[in-house]
Parts: C-alpha cells; sequence; structure tokens
C-alpha cells in the first residue's frame, strides 16, 4: 500500500516555489487584507516574487485582491479545501468507534477511505495486535480502480467513472482489472449488491472486504473496509465478514445523516 513519504525524503523533494505560495497562503489566512507591501514585510521575500506568486495563487482562485483597496483575502478555492478538511476530519472522528469496533469484532485492519480527486485517501484506520497483518496506513492514497477503491469509483456519477475508465489504468498486480468494460461490469455489481470483495488486487495476498458509507442526499461519503491475509479468511468466514462490513457502513451511514438501509 502506498504510505506518506519519510520525513527525510519530503525534505529532499520540497519545492521551494510551493512552499513559498503557501507560506502567503497561511500569512494571509492569519491575517486578511493585508497589501502587497505588508505581505512582502512579513515573508521576507522580494516585492517582484511576493508579486508573482501572489498572481498565481489569485489566478488559481485560492486568493482575491480588492480592486479598491489592493488588499488580499482568501478566494473560494481556499474555502473549498478547508470544507472537504473539515469534512474528512469529521468523518474520521465520528467514524473512530465504528472503526474500532469493526476490526475488534473482525480481528483485522480497518480503513475509512474518502474520495480525493481521483484517488482514495485512508483518513482513519484501525490495527489489531497481530504479528501478521496489513497497514492501516491512514494517510494513504491510491487510485479508485483496485481494491477498496472500487467502491468508491461504483457510486460516483457516471461521467466521472467514465473520466476514470478514459485513462490508462495501472495494473498493481496480475489480478488488477485494468479492463474498462470489464470493470464497468463490476461497477454495475457493486452498486446492486452493496459491497466489492478484492482478491489481490492492490497487493497479491491481501484480501479485502469494503462496503458504501452514504450520505444524506444519496451519495456516497466513504468507504469502510476490512483488509487481511488472504489465508486468514476461509470460505465459511467471508460472509460472516461481509455482513460485519455491511452492517459497520450502514450505522456510519445513519450517523452522518444517511439512510441506514441505503445499500
Amino acid at each position: 500500500m502506498t504510505s506518506a513519504a519519510p520525513p527525510r525524503e519530503i525534505e529532499q523533494y520540497r519545492v521551494d516555489a510551493v512552499d513559498a505560495a503557501l507560506g502567503l497562503l497561511m500569512l494571509i489566512a492569519e491575517t486578511p487584507d493585508l497589501g502587497l507591501s505588508e505581505i512582502t514585510r512579513r515573508s521576507g521575500h522580494s516585492k517582484a516574487r511576493v508579486y508573482r506568486l501572489l498572481c498565481s495563487l489569485e489566478a488559481n482562485g485560492f486568493v482575491s485582491c480588492s480592486t479598491e483597496k489592493r488588499s488580499y483575502r482568501l478566494g473560494l478555492a481556499a474555502v473549498a479545501v478547508g470544507n472537504a478538511a473539515e469534512r474528512q476530519i469529521d468523518i474520521a472522528r465520528v467514524a473512530a468507534p465504528i472503526v474500532a469496533r469493526l476490526g475488534s469484532d473482525t480481528g483485522e485492519t480497518v480503513q475509512l477511505r474518502v474520495r480525493d480527486g481521483r484517488n482514495s485517501l485512508c483518513v482513519a484506520g484501525w490495527e489489531p495486535d497481530r504479528a501478521v497483518k496489513v497497514l492501516a496506513n491512514i494517510g494513504g492514497s491510491r487510485p479508485m480502480h483496485a481494491g477498496s477503491g472500487v467502491v468508491l469509483l461504483a457510486f460516483q456519477d457516471e461521467a466521472f467513472r467514465e473520466s476514470v475508465l478514459g485513462e490508462p489504468l495501472k495494473a498493481f498486480t496480475e489480478r488488477t482489472c485494468v479492463d474498462p468494460e470489464r470493470l464497468r461490469q463490476i461497477l454495475a455489481a457493486v452498486r446492486e449488491q452493496g459491497y466489492y470483495v478484492s482478491h489481490g488486487e492492490v497487493s497479491p495476498d491481501l484480501i479485502s472486504i469494503s462496503a458504501p458509507v452514504m450520505g444524506r442526499d444519496g451519495k456516497i461519503i466513504a468507504t469502510i473496509h476490512i483488509g487481511a491475509p488472504t489465508g486468514r479468511v476461509s470460505d465459511s468466514l467471508l460472509p460472516n465478514h461481509i455482513e460485519t462490513v455491511r452492517s459497520a457502513a450502514r450505522e456510519l451511514s445513519a450517523l452522518l445523516g444517511g439512510a441506514r438501509t441505503a445499500v
């Protein structure tokens, strides 16, 4: 599973211009309505560099400039990012006891994943006290077309699904489905049955069982799933795990305003 880069690697790959732009963004967030000269003074950068960075931020909607005062405030894109982060944090907080109970009931690792652009992002997790286990990997991001991300993709609108299927699809293992037509069939089956079992699609020796968490508008908010070594989930145990995961998803859906019987 993809994991966040270690601190030393992060430092190695930092981009100075991005760091500087984000610094300006945080400065404006903390003290709105500053003008160019004051932002320059507080940031320590040259006025020419600050102006170029502010132009980039403004062009992307992260700051707006008052035409009268020539002062800067956060733009709608920054508000959207903040709202998305708040929703994700709230989901993780509300889900925490359900995630922990699902892990305790099954004895396997649990992840709660949300859509992050075209990827699925793990925002909460739980790991069992076992020598061999799947890592929860909170903060890890990966494409939606394999593993538990299939559930997230299945319940997106058709235009989004088709845009994902229209791009080259990465094969993580020999069991990853990268055929668009076959994936359309899989996604339709997921919407019909309300869960998905992935056999070795992301890692060859792992199985995951996923179900959707739905919101008050009937749209998917997240997916909750357990991940385990394939050998620990027998054919006789699989149906019980499926129902346990689906029950947790329904309970979390109800807490977040969705229908308990939505899926």
